[in-house]
């Protein structure tokens, strides 16, 4: 079964009752939803008041708590310490693992993240896809050519607005995309966390502030499928607008259920992260040399 994506955005207030999330809005809606259903809260309006009891058991339950800026952005999220009953031993194949294994690694994301918006390109018809394609094959471990921003370059020129410059704060469609990848950063640590992985130790992104590194390498394949809303123009993102709005915002909320290849199988994305991540603790344990990495087709 998918969890559930929760996203509340008006006064009220959150409690815990039998296991179950009670919602209590201000204008006196009354919901109760089964914590064993959920994967994602997201709170939108700073007006919210949650329950520690609530707080301990969305986390006991590996249940992600986003929440978000007055722009309606995620701007930080909850996640326990540990949701996985063999953690150490993968966190101490996670820590011993040498420079030539993250390279490897790394050299797996990169060529996949390449073919994945190469791939997305052709199905825009958008033209330079062969030159992607053709990066892919040049990535080496470690990606010491850069070919990742090579492909960025193009990528972007090729699907973005004229003079279209991929930030976080600029014009349109940065702020679409912020969201949708921030979005998705949350449900890849959550997997990590759940697969018994620690999210502070990165296989290329290192930076002693960023708590999320190894997030921000896992999610790279997956951007095209957040992608593929915004850069695609499907509605309601055919027409750029100064903000988002709440349909925009719940429409890269189902991001999290679209359908995503793995090897000869279909899976909904947030499924499919687990999968990425479970076979990534097996790479650490030596259990296994393949990275179980999505496919966009």
């Amino acid at each position: 079964m998918i969890a559930r994506t929760l996203c509340f955005a008006s006064l009220g207030k959150l409690s815990l009752k039998y296991e179950q999330l009670v919602w209590d809005s201000a204008d006196g809606v009354h919901k109760t939803i089964p914590i064993e259903d959920i994967g994602f809260v997201i709170l939108e309006s700073s007006k919210i008041d949650i329950t520690s009891s609530a707080l301990q058991f969305l986390a006991e339950k590996n249940v992600a708590l986003i929440l978000c800026d007055k722009t309606h952005t995620p701007s930080a999220q909850m996640l326990p310490y540990c949701a996985n009953t063999t953690a150490a031993e993968t966190i101490e194949a996670q820590l011993a693992a040498t420079e030539s294994v993250q390279s490897r690694l790394w050299r797996k994301i990169v060529r996949q993240k390449i073919l994945n918006q190469a791939m997305l390109m052709k199905r825009l018809e958008a033209p330079k896809y062969n030159r992607l394609l053709s990066l892919a094959d040049e990535v080496k471990n470690g990606d010491p050519a850069n070919c990742e921003a090579q492909a960025a370059r193009i990528y972007f020129q090729s699907l973005g607005p004229e003079g279209f410059v991929r930030s976080r704060e600029g014009d349109w469609p940065n702020a679409p995309l912020n969201y949708g990848y921030a979005i998705l950063r949350a449900a890849v640590a959550r997997a990590l966390i759940g697969s018994g992985l620690i999210c502070f130790r990165g296989i290329h992104h290192h930076n002693r502030y960023n708590p999320y590194a190894l997030a921000d390498d896992i999610m790279e394949p997956y951007r095209p499928f957040v992608d593929q809303y915004v850069l695609g123009k499907v509605r309601p993102f055919d027409v750029p607008l100064s903000e988002l709005t709440k349909e925009m915002r719940a429409r890269l909320l189902e991001m999290l259920t679209c359908d995503v290849r793995l090897g000869d199988n279909r899976r909904p994305l947030m499924i499919a992260l687990s999968y990425t991540t479970a076979s990534l603790a097996r790479y650490y344990k030596k259990e296994t040399d393949e990275l179980s990495l999505p496919q966009f087709k």
